[in-house]
């Protein structure tokens, strides 16, 4: 990266996390969706979330494989190339200051994607579908029983409001968005450069970006993107996503503690500890001192009940 693009680097990360909090919104969807599929995918062949360094004919290839290779669940290479490109311009990053390629976060959305179609919970998928409404009363022309007209500041109760399955989402938007840039620059998503990226972006925001977008609108499609980056740069790694808690350390988040000492609390530091995963937690005994990773007293233990050794 050059000294002229860090600060655009910089706004945009600034303006992702300034908005990190997403609330649920409803897709807006023209055509019925796909018929479901209940069973878990196979996996796909290996996707490389970073460019393989250049082949020195001299250098005998390792056996093993690169740690930036992931077996896809879901994706097909196709797919996680181009969503993984899509959330590396909403939060964009470099080697050295990681942003969600480097997080992995496509990674988590395979995963995610894999499990259930993407819900995380048994889901309403049938009309009439809630559709939001500004103002005092909700608009007065006849509606079919497809539609409920919901408040804008209330649609949050409504939960998932799409016929369309999160994996379905993401199989038509990434059909959408390569046929709109096609449309545009007349090359797929991934063949552009940052600079076309952002552009098609940009248009996906706005409204302006039509073309291709038949059976999801793009700012809905932009903001199932923009909300799955936020979860994998910064829920814990065991997800695939927040690789090497680079999401943690960029917040100033320490991860998974199990207490503090007061020490830890008064301490000046933004973080009193370095950030740890849910498979760092220290396993120890209630009542059995273990070290400074865990604070006693515990329920039962000596620090709780002192014993006064001074009386008989």
């Amino acid at each position: 990266m050059t000294k002229n693009e860090a600060p655009k680097t910089q706004l945009s990360r600034r303006g992702f996390l300034k908005g990190v909090v997403i609330t649920a919104a409803s897709i807006p969807v023209v055509a019925a969706g796909c018929s479901p599929s209940e069973h878990v995918p196979p996996p796909q062949t290996g996707y490389q979330s970073a460019p393989p360094p250049p082949l020195n004919p001299d250098v005998p290839l390792a056996p093993t494989t690169p740690p930036n290779m992931t077996m896809l669940r879901t994706f097909t290479a196709h797919e996680a190339r181009t969503v993984d490109a899509l959330t590396a311009r909403i939060l964009p990053g470099t080697p050295d200051d990681p942003g969600a390629k480097e997080a992995g976060v496509v990674t988590y959305i395979d995963n995610m994607l894999a499990y259930q179609e993407g819900f995380v919970e048994s889901t309403y998928r049938e009309p009439p579908f809630a559709q939001i409404y500004d103002g005092e009363t909700p608009p007065e022309e006849e509606t079919s029983f497809q539609t409920v007209w919901v408040a804008a500041d209330q649609i949050e109760r409504y939960g998932y409001q799409s016929n369309l399955s999160p994996r379905e989402v993401y199989r038509l938007g990434v059909i959408a968005v390569d046929a709109y840039a096609r449309s545009k620059f007349e090359q797929s998503f991934v063949m552009l450069d940052e600079d076309q990226q952002d552009s098609i972006i940009e248009d996906m925001v706005s409204g302006d970006a039509q073309v291709g977008f038949d059976q999801i609108a793009a700012g809905s499609f932009f903001t199932v993107l923009r909300r799955h980056t936020a979860e994998g740069m910064f829920s814990d790694p065991a997800y695939g996503g927040n690789r090497d808690m680079v999401g943690w350390k960029l917040i100033g988040y320490p991860g998974a503690q199990r207490a503090y000492t007061e020490h830890d609390i008064l301490t000046e530091t933004d973080i009193p500890r370095a950030p740890q995963s849910l498979a760092q937690l220290h396993a120890f005994s209630p009542g059995e001192y273990s070290g400074s990773y865990t604070v006693l007293p515990v329920s039962g233990s000596e620090e709780e009940f002192p014993v006064h050794h001074d009386h008989p």
